[in-house]
């Protein structure tokens, strides 16, 4: 349980503090800032839970391996997973980015934008995971892009069915999403040391 807030917290207190900087600096009231930040934290609960299925490495792990970069751990060539599931479910793990980005931000309503965005998240998981036992895999990069744009064209049929359904959209920044993505992975691989708990 603690290790769980613990890696919670990795997450959340970069982010906040980009927050309390950025709403100082505005010094301005917007309407449904509370709503935004509400949605904020879901999005952030969605990328903790994440981090926790996918296995992110962090800057602890360096050391703890005869290599730092173990090379029969990297996988470039495509489609060289075993079992469908594993498709499956990276393109699942992903389909809440694509659904949750461009819900919370107007200006992300763009599947390429989301794109960019679902392929440089999961690269960032894929890099950090050089560093610990997990296999980076091209695969795994190609599923999850795939995912936050099919979760993309979720939220888009979902906005069309229901068209009297209107979140406001509020920002706190052009880079908003990318910026808690980047602290995100940023403070789970920096911060976040499991040996505590052992």
């Amino acid at each position: 349980m603690l290790s769980t807030i613990y890696a919670l917290l990795c997450i959340i207190v970069p982010c906040s503090l980009y927050q309390l900087i950025i709403c100082k600096r505005q010094n301005k009231k917007q309407e449904n800032k509370a709503i935004h930040f509400v949605w904020v934290y879901v999005f952030l609960l969605y990328i903790y839970l994440t981090f926790s299925v996918a296995g992110i490495g962090s800057i602890w792990d360096i050391g703890d391996y005869d290599k730092i970069i173990r090379l029969e751990e990297i996988n470039l060539l495509p489609f060289q997973s075993e079992g469908i599931m594993t498709y499956v479910l990276n393109i699942i793990m992903f389909l809440p980015l694509g659904f949750l980005i461009p819900l919370i931000w107007k200006r992300y309503r763009n599947p390429l934008k989301i794109f960019m965005i679902g392929f440089g998240f999961s690269l960032s998981i894929e890099l950090c995971q050089l560093f610990n036992r997990r296999n980076t895999d091209i695969d795994d990069l190609m599923m999850n892009t795939l995912g936050a744009v099919i979760g993309y064209f979720i939220w888009k049929l979902t906005k069309r069915l229901f068209k009297n359904i209107n979140h406001k959209s509020i920002s706190l920044s052009k880079l908003e999403p990318i910026v808690y993505l980047t602290l995100a992975v940023l403070g789970e691989f920096l911060l976040f040391n499991w040996r505590i708990f052992l």
